[in-house]
Protein backbone atom coordinates (compact mmCIF):
# COMPACT_ATOMS: atom_id res chain seq x y z
CA UNK A 1 0.00 0.00 0.00
CA UNK A 2 1.05 2.98 -1.13
CA UNK A 3 2.01 5.78 1.70
CA UNK A 4 2.51 9.54 1.77
CA UNK A 5 3.56 12.45 3.87
CA UNK A 6 1.28 15.15 2.54
CA UNK A 7 -0.32 17.55 4.67
CA UNK A 8 -3.54 18.09 4.91
CA UNK A 9 -4.03 21.86 4.78
CA UNK A 10 -6.76 21.69 2.07
CA UNK A 11 -10.52 20.76 3.23
CA UNK A 12 -10.29 17.09 1.55
CA UNK A 13 -13.62 15.21 1.37
CA UNK A 14 -12.32 11.92 -0.41
CA UNK A 15 -14.72 9.69 1.96
CA UNK A 16 -18.22 10.90 1.16
CA UNK A 17 -19.58 7.89 -0.68
CA UNK A 18 -18.25 5.70 2.96
CA UNK A 19 -21.78 7.08 4.39
CA UNK A 20 -23.92 4.87 2.41
CA UNK A 21 -23.45 2.47 5.28
CA UNK A 22 -26.42 4.00 6.62
CA UNK A 23 -28.65 2.16 3.66
CA UNK A 24 -27.49 -0.98 4.12
CA UNK A 25 -31.32 -1.86 5.18
CA UNK A 26 -32.47 -1.20 1.77
CA UNK A 27 -32.64 -3.79 -1.29
CA UNK A 28 -33.74 -2.14 -3.98
CA UNK A 29 -32.43 0.77 -6.09
CA UNK A 30 -35.45 2.43 -6.19
CA UNK A 31 -33.57 5.81 -7.74
CA UNK A 32 -35.65 5.85 -10.57
CA UNK A 33 -39.70 5.87 -11.31
CA UNK A 34 -40.81 4.49 -14.69
CA UNK A 35 -40.44 7.12 -16.89
CA UNK A 36 -36.26 7.68 -15.53
CA UNK A 37 -37.20 10.28 -13.70
CA UNK A 38 -35.02 10.64 -10.42
CA UNK A 39 -37.16 10.15 -7.29
CA UNK A 40 -36.19 11.84 -3.68
CA UNK A 41 -33.21 10.13 -2.32
CA UNK A 42 -32.66 8.46 0.72
CA UNK A 43 -30.53 10.87 2.45
CA UNK A 44 -27.68 8.55 2.54
CA UNK A 45 -27.57 8.27 -0.86
CA UNK A 46 -26.60 12.38 -1.97
CA UNK A 47 -23.65 11.37 -0.40
CA UNK A 48 -22.98 9.59 -3.65
CA UNK A 49 -21.39 11.43 -6.90
CA UNK A 50 -23.47 11.68 -9.60
CA UNK A 51 -21.00 9.30 -11.31
CA UNK A 52 -22.02 6.53 -8.54
CA UNK A 53 -25.49 7.24 -8.31
CA UNK A 54 -25.75 6.63 -12.04
CA UNK A 55 -24.04 3.59 -11.42
CA UNK A 56 -26.59 2.30 -9.26
CA UNK A 57 -29.52 3.26 -11.59
CA UNK A 58 -27.99 1.10 -14.22
CA UNK A 59 -27.07 -2.36 -12.27
CA UNK A 60 -30.68 -2.63 -10.20
CA UNK A 61 -29.77 -4.50 -6.99
CA UNK A 62 -26.24 -3.44 -6.34
CA UNK A 63 -26.93 -0.63 -3.71
CA UNK A 64 -27.41 -3.83 -1.10
CA UNK A 65 -24.15 -5.43 -2.17
CA UNK A 66 -22.29 -1.81 -2.07
CA UNK A 67 -23.39 -1.43 0.98
CA UNK A 68 -22.97 -5.23 2.56
CA UNK A 69 -19.08 -4.99 1.43
CA UNK A 70 -18.66 -1.80 2.96
CA UNK A 71 -20.07 -3.24 6.14
CA UNK A 72 -17.51 -5.95 5.87
CA UNK A 73 -14.61 -4.25 5.26
CA UNK A 74 -15.56 -1.75 8.14
CA UNK A 75 -15.31 -5.48 10.45
CA UNK A 76 -12.18 -6.55 8.96
CA UNK A 77 -11.02 -3.35 9.55
CA UNK A 78 -11.97 -3.27 12.98
CA UNK A 79 -10.43 -7.00 13.40
CA UNK A 80 -7.20 -6.45 12.26
CA UNK A 81 -6.77 -3.39 14.16
CA UNK A 82 -8.51 -5.09 17.46
CA UNK A 83 -5.50 -4.65 19.76
CA UNK A 84 -3.54 -1.43 18.49
CA UNK A 85 -4.17 1.80 19.43
CA UNK A 86 -5.26 2.94 16.18
CA UNK A 87 -8.38 0.34 16.03
CA UNK A 88 -10.71 1.22 13.54
CA UNK A 89 -13.27 3.60 14.93
CA UNK A 90 -16.29 4.47 13.14
CA UNK A 91 -18.50 7.09 13.50
CA UNK A 92 -22.35 7.63 12.03
CA UNK A 93 -22.90 10.11 9.92
CA UNK A 94 -21.09 10.58 6.03
CA UNK A 95 -17.74 10.66 7.77
CA UNK A 96 -17.35 7.42 8.71
CA UNK A 97 -13.89 6.76 9.53
CA UNK A 98 -13.31 10.36 11.08
CA UNK A 99 -10.02 12.69 9.91
CA UNK A 100 -7.73 10.05 9.91
CA UNK A 101 -8.51 10.05 6.08
CA UNK A 102 -7.42 13.08 5.54
CA UNK A 103 -3.91 11.94 6.44
CA UNK A 104 -1.31 10.06 4.61
CA UNK A 105 -1.03 7.61 7.08
CA UNK A 106 -0.63 3.67 6.93
CA UNK A 107 -4.24 3.59 8.19
CA UNK A 108 -5.40 5.76 5.61
CA UNK A 109 -3.97 3.29 3.02
CA UNK A 110 -5.46 0.32 4.87
CA UNK A 111 -8.90 2.03 4.49
CA UNK A 112 -9.15 2.71 1.09
CA UNK A 113 -7.63 -0.85 0.35
CA UNK A 114 -9.86 -3.03 2.84
CA UNK A 115 -13.12 -1.06 1.40
CA UNK A 116 -12.63 -1.11 -2.48
CA UNK A 117 -11.59 -5.11 -1.69
CA UNK A 118 -14.81 -5.15 0.43
CA UNK A 119 -17.01 -3.60 -2.07
CA UNK A 120 -15.54 -5.67 -5.14
CA UNK A 121 -15.81 -9.08 -3.02
CA UNK A 122 -19.42 -8.11 -2.27
CA UNK A 123 -20.35 -7.30 -5.94
CA UNK A 124 -18.61 -10.46 -7.29
CA UNK A 125 -20.44 -12.53 -4.95
CA UNK A 126 -23.77 -11.12 -5.38
CA UNK A 127 -23.35 -11.62 -9.29
CA UNK A 128 -23.30 -15.32 -8.68
CA UNK A 129 -26.31 -14.89 -5.99
CA UNK A 130 -28.31 -13.60 -8.40
CA UNK A 131 -29.09 -10.45 -6.61
CA UNK A 132 -27.67 -7.76 -9.53
CA UNK A 133 -29.82 -7.70 -12.58
CA UNK A 134 -26.77 -6.50 -14.89
CA UNK A 135 -24.59 -9.69 -14.11
CA UNK A 136 -24.47 -13.03 -13.72
CA UNK A 137 -22.18 -16.06 -12.72
CA UNK A 138 -18.45 -16.48 -14.09
CA UNK A 139 -19.03 -19.73 -16.90
CA UNK A 140 -15.63 -19.59 -17.51
CA UNK A 141 -14.24 -20.46 -14.50
CA UNK A 142 -15.55 -24.55 -13.98
CA UNK A 143 -13.42 -26.76 -12.66
CA UNK A 144 -12.64 -30.18 -14.62
CA UNK A 145 -15.38 -32.85 -14.15
CA UNK A 146 -15.29 -36.35 -12.77
CA UNK A 147 -16.37 -39.61 -14.13
CA UNK A 148 -19.51 -39.66 -11.99
CA UNK A 149 -19.95 -35.83 -11.95
CA UNK A 150 -20.35 -32.36 -14.05
CA UNK A 151 -19.40 -29.01 -12.56
CA UNK A 152 -22.85 -27.28 -11.58
CA UNK A 153 -21.02 -24.35 -9.56
CA UNK A 154 -21.50 -20.91 -10.73
CA UNK A 155 -18.34 -18.75 -9.96
CA UNK A 156 -18.14 -15.54 -8.13
CA UNK A 157 -17.95 -12.69 -10.68
CA UNK A 158 -14.82 -11.29 -9.82
CA UNK A 159 -14.41 -10.08 -14.02
CA UNK A 160 -17.30 -8.03 -13.22
CA UNK A 161 -16.97 -6.91 -9.58
CA UNK A 162 -13.51 -5.33 -10.24
CA UNK A 163 -14.82 -3.15 -13.25
CA UNK A 164 -17.78 -2.06 -10.74
CA UNK A 165 -15.66 -1.55 -7.76
CA UNK A 166 -13.39 0.67 -9.92
CA UNK A 167 -15.94 2.51 -11.08
CA UNK A 168 -17.74 3.29 -8.36
CA UNK A 169 -15.15 3.62 -4.98
CA UNK A 170 -12.60 5.55 -7.66
CA UNK A 171 -14.97 7.93 -9.55
CA UNK A 172 -15.29 9.08 -5.45
CA UNK A 173 -11.51 10.81 -6.01
CA UNK A 174 -10.84 14.05 -7.17
CA UNK A 175 -7.75 15.82 -7.77
CA UNK A 176 -4.73 15.25 -9.80
CA UNK A 177 -2.12 15.51 -6.81
CA UNK A 178 0.07 12.98 -5.01
CA UNK A 179 -3.13 12.26 -2.78
CA UNK A 180 -5.21 11.30 -5.58
CA UNK A 181 -2.98 9.37 -6.75
CA UNK A 182 -1.94 7.18 -3.83
CA UNK A 183 -5.96 6.73 -3.36
CA UNK A 184 -6.04 5.19 -6.48
CA UNK A 185 -3.15 3.37 -6.26
CA UNK A 186 -4.76 1.67 -2.83
CA UNK A 187 -7.98 1.40 -3.89
CA UNK A 188 -6.52 -0.67 -7.02
CA UNK A 189 -4.32 -2.81 -4.27
CA UNK A 190 -7.73 -3.49 -2.63
CA UNK A 191 -9.17 -5.17 -5.90
CA UNK A 192 -6.51 -7.19 -6.58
Amino acid sequence: LALSSLSSTLAINYSRWWGIINVASSTTNLLTDSKNVQLVLEPSLQLLSRRQRKLIRQNPGILHSVTSGLQSAVKECKWQFRNRRWNCPTSPGPNLFGKIVNRGCRETAFIFAITSAGVTHSVARSCSEGSIESCTCDYRRRGPGGPDWHWGGCSDNIDFGRLFAREFVDSGEKGRDLRFLMNLHNNEAGRM
